[in-house]
């Protein structure tokens, strides 16, 4: 090894030692600085949004509360940062109402949230600061048990694919009992469900859907399950006979032809339950009595469940109507 190498490395390694040294003092400078900075920005006052939780206590048993109060309000508080970083980690104080303070005879509490804020602010220290809040007020709804059973009402929009049908929907449970007061009760008919979209459907399925918020009102349960049986339609066709009501005795009506095609489509699991017998074809006869040329439209007075695309033919036919002769003994 020569002189010139050893040098070399001589000087690489003392260069080394004065970076390392020179860096490890920069890192020294930088966190002083950075901890001066915070010191100082932690000191200046600050706006900042905080949640505020809300809790009610003391409801005897024989109460139902119909809509209870929210969770949280939002309130921005105004202080010292190193304060607002504390309330951000440590977090506000819950407020906790007790029921017995409040209106025991309407059934709706309203609690004025400048009210509210008082109590937060008294348990905060003096340097902080309200500078505005949301909502304007905190309410809920009670009554003691009164309550009814409403079905429910299933507000949907289902279609299928081409070729696919929709054999049957069910809603389970198909009522839910209702708790309100009198006069919201008084103005119900249903537990109407949160609307609810499906299209291209090929396949059976389930889903739980949520009733829709009623203010003062409580759903039990709060969700209904909804079973959608979708099925491969396919075409079929019977003969069904065309029979007639409210005739005379002394009268028979005779149709050409006296059976006429009812052809549908209906769902593969169905195909072989639906029969003729489940489709009615009615004749009345004062209707007849309104016809001069002695031919009657068909109509269907019965439909089975999952039929769709209902066709009659022929949908017109002649009629006759015949006097009954009496035979003599």
């Amino acid at each position: 090894m020569t002189r010139l190498t050893i040098r070399l490395i001589k000087l690489r390694r003392f260069l080394s030692k004065l970076l390392n040294r020179n860096f490890l003092v920069f890192l020294f400078f930088l966190a002083m600085s950075a901890s001066f900075w915070l010191f100082l920005a932690l000191n200046d006052e600050y706006e900042r949004d905080f949640s505020v939780s809300v809790k009610l206590r003391g409801v005897p048993e024989n109460v139902v509360i119909t809509t209870n109060l929210p969770p949280a309000f939002h309130v921005v508080l105004k202080d010292r940062g190193s304060q607002l970083l504390h309330y951000e980690y440590a977090g506000l104080p819950t407020l906790t109402f007790d029921f017995k303070n409040y209106d025991q005879q309407s059934g709706h509490v309203v609690l004025s949230l400048s009210d509210v804020t008082k109590v937060l602010i008294q348990k905060l220290p003096i340097t902080t600061k309200l500078v505005s809040y949301k909502p304007d007020k905190l309410e809920y709804y009670f009554n003691n048990g009164l309550n009814v059973r409403l079905p429910v009402q299933l507000r949907a929009s289902l279609k299928t694919e081409r070729l696919y049908g929709i054999s049957s929907v069910r809603v389970i449970p198909d009522s839910v009992t209702v708790y309100a007061s009198q006069g919201i009760l008084d103005t119900l008919s249903g537990a109407a469900t949160v609307p609810i979209y499906l299209s291209n459907l090929s396949e059976s399925q389930e889903r739980r859907i949520d009733l829709a918020k009623v203010r003062g009102v409580k759903f039990e349960p709060a969700s209904v399950k909804l079973r959608i049986n979708v099925d491969q339609m396919t075409e079929k066709t019977v003969l069904v006979p065309v029979k007639w009501v409210n005739f005379p005795a002394s009268k028979t009506l005779r149709t050409f032809p006296s059976k006429v095609k009812i052809i549908f489509q209906v769902g593969m699991s169905m195909y072989r339950k639906i029969t003729a017998d489940d489709f009615t074809l009615v004749v009345n006869y004062a209707d007849l009595l309104k016809e001069t040329d002695g031919n009657v439209h068909l109509s269907l007075k019965s439909i089975p469940v999952g039929v769709s695309h209902v066709r009659i033919v022929p949908n017109d036919v002649d009629f006759l109507i015949e006097d009954n002769v009496e035979e003599e003994y």
